[in-house]
């Protein structure tokens, strides 16, 4: 007996197409003297969402070749970030920073008007990775942010123009990666001293093993707990990270 296939889930990081758009109608305005003020029309706004929807669900399918049904799902962050109870200086360098003007009412107009994905403590990321790994998905990640290297899947990366598909070893391997390299725009270290490509060779060498991740931290001086601080941050949940009936995160711990 066959078993008919889920539609295929286009999952947009929403975070990104919302900021976009709305960043890229704010216009300044003198009045006069010393006055300034900051104009965005929400309307343009809602149009540039909708157009970046349309164009780039038309390259997906059109990239894998599908002619059968489709869902859209934007999914949004958090108000609230359980990375920061792992590590409270997680992304404690964009406090000041600001949404644009329009963002929250260009926001709620998506969740009016799309099918949208937040849960409590997650980031987009988590949303999307969750979609994307739970059994029986089919689905494929959109976005701008190369994090998602470490979600096994398919993935468009819409900056670049670049698809590519992530087996479980490479999403694994990545993930590996990021704890040793850390994200500066994210505020989360990694292994002081480790850029990428040291990272790389140290993995490629040695194993992509947490093995080999706690040997590089104690040579810095550091401990196994100090790298899993890294690791649980730099892990973008998927469905086996996720407690779907309390709706909270299960932190990632070595196998």
């Amino acid at each position: 007996m066959s078993t008919k296939q889920q539609p295929l889930r286009i999952l947009f990081d929403a975070d990104m197409v919302v900021f976009r758009a709305t960043s890229s109608v704010e216009t300044p305005i003198q009045w006069g003297n010393d006055l300034w003020t900051l104009h965005a029309d929400a309307g343009e706004a809602q149009a540039k969402v909708d157009d970046t929807i349309v164009s780039l669900t038309e390259k997906v399918l059109r990239h894998y070749k599908h002619e059968g049904e489709y869902e859209i799902t934007m999914c949004f962050s958090d108000n609230e970030n359980f990375r920061k109870r792992i590590l409270p200086t997680y992304k404690i360098n964009r406090a000041d920073k600001r949404k644009p003007v329009c963002y929250f009412g260009v926001k709620k107009w998506v969740e009016e008007n799309f099918t949208c994905y937040q849960r409590p403590g997650l980031e987009a990321d988590d949303c999307i990775g969750i979609l994307a790994t739970v059994k029986g998905s089919n689905s494929i990640i959109v976005s701008g942010d190369k994090d998602f290297k470490t979600i096994p899947g398919r993935f468009y990366d819409f900056l670049r123009n670049e698809f590519y598909d992530i087996t479980q070893e490479e999403a694994d391997y990545w993930h590996l990666f990021q704890t040793l390299i850390g994200d500066t725009t994210d505020n989360y270290k990694g292994c002081p001293g480790c850029g990428a490509v040291s990272a790389k060779k140290l993995l490629d060498s040695e194993g992509a093993t947490w093995e080999t991740i706690v040997e590089a931290f104690e040579k810095k001086g550091l401990t196994e707990s100090d790298a899993l601080v890294q690791a649980r941050v730099a892990r973008i949940l998927r469905a086996s990270d996720y407690d779907f009936e309390t709706k909270k995160p299960i932190l990632w711990s070595p196998n």
